[in-house]
């Protein structure tokens, strides 16, 4: 549950029936902690897998956004980032609007739409 970040330590000691001091005391144990670093690098471990398993199909797909936008500034800006990237500039941030209709697009499920796979939470 700490590796997770999900919980607040109160929501772990009512999860386990015990204090909140104790999940503060075993944070102070070395042993504990040793342990729990271990788990979290076992956790970045796997999310690291699974975003280096998606990532050349991500670039298509930005490719593809970038190469069919409707919207001229959109492509510019697509494209501008792409160039960015590739010389080694990484920008900050990226905004693109193509004036469609709808605004809120979840990217994980239709990234998993355009590859076929599931994303599994």
């Amino acid at each position: 549950m700490l590796c997770t970040g999900d919980y607040t330590k109160q929501e772990i000691a009512t999860c386990l029936q015990v204090d909140r001091s104790t999940i503060y005391n075993w944070l102070k144990d070395e042993t504990f902690t040793a342990k729990l670093e271990k788990a979290l690098q076992a956790v970045k471990n796997q999310a690291n897998k699974e975003f280096t398993s998606r990532l050349p199909r991500a670039i298509e797909e930005y490719w593809a956004i970038c190469t069919s936008s409707t919207d001229v500034r959109t492509k510019e800006k697509a494209l501008a980032n792409w160039i960015d990237r590739s010389l080694g500039r990484i920008a900050n941030s990226l905004t693109l609007d193509d004036r469609r209709e709808e605004n809120s697009i979840d990217v994980l499920a239709a990234f998993d739409a355009v590859t076929g796979n599931e994303y599994e939470e």
